[in-house]
C-alpha cells in the first residue's frame, strides 16, 4: 500500500511537471506573439505620426483657406506631442521605430506637394479624411488585439483625438466642396 502511494505521488509529480513545462511553452509563445503585435503597432503608429506631422506642416504653409491652415496646425501640434510618447514606449519595449513615413504615405505627401491653392486645400481635406479613417480602424483593431498596458494607455489617449480630427477633416471637406 505504501509503495502504491509513493508511485501515485511520483506520477502526480511527473504530470504536474509536464503541465508546467507545456504551460511555460504556451506562455513564451503568447509573449512572443504579443511582442510582435506591440512592435507592429508602434512602427505603424510612428509611420502615421510622421505622415501627419508632414501633412500638417504642408497645410500651414500651402493652405489657401484659413480653415485648412488651422486644421493643419492642430494636426501638427497633436502629432508633435504624440511622437515623443511613441518613441518613449518604443525605447522601453526595445522596438526600433521607422525614421520615415513609408512609401505609401510618402506618395501621398508628394501628391499634396504638387498641388497649389484650392486644389491643395481640397486634396488635403480628402487625404486627411482617408488617413484618419485608416488610422482609427488601425487603432481600434490594436485596441482589441494588443494587451500591453503602455500601448493600451496610448490608444486610450489618442483614439478620441483621431476621431475628433476625422470629424474636423470631414467638416473641412464639406466646407470646401460646397458651392461658393
Amino acid at each position: 500500500m505504501k509503495k502504491q502511494k509513493v508511485w501515485m505521488l511520483a506520477s502526480l509529480f511527473s504530470m504536474a511537471s509536464l503541465t508546467m513545462v507545456s504551460c511555460n511553452k504556451v506562455d513564451k509563445q503568447a509573449n512572443a506573439a504579443e511582442k510582435v503585435k506591440v512592435e507592429q503597432f508602434l512602427q505603424q503608429a510612428a509611420t502615421n505620426d510622421n505622415f501627419q506631422l508632414m501633412a500638417g506642416m504642408m497645410a500651414e504653409d500651402q493652405g489657401k483657406t484659413g480653415s485648412v491652415g488651422a486644421l493643419g496646425q492642430k494636426i501638427y501640434h497633436v502629432h508633435s506631442r504624440t511622437n515623443p510618447v511613441l518613441q518613449e514606449i518604443a525605447k522601453k519595449k526595445a522596438v526600433q521605430l521607422p525614421a520615415e513615413m513609408g512609401s505609401a504615405k510618402k506618395a501621398l505627401v508628394d501628391t499634396l506637394e504638387a498641388k497649389k491653392g484650392e486644389q491643395f486645400d481640397e486634396s488635403f481635406a480628402e487625404v486627411e479624411v482617408a488617413a484618419h479613417e485608416e488610422a482609427i480602424a488601425f487603432y481600434e483593431k490594436a485596441d482589441k488585439e494588443v494587451k500591453d498596458p503602455d500601448v493600451q494607455s496610448f490608444i486610450d489617449q489618442i483614439l478620441p483625438v483621431l476621431k475628433e480630427h476625422l470629424s474636423e477633416a470631414q467638416a473641412l471637406r464639406s466646407e470646401l466642396n460646397s458651392p461658393k
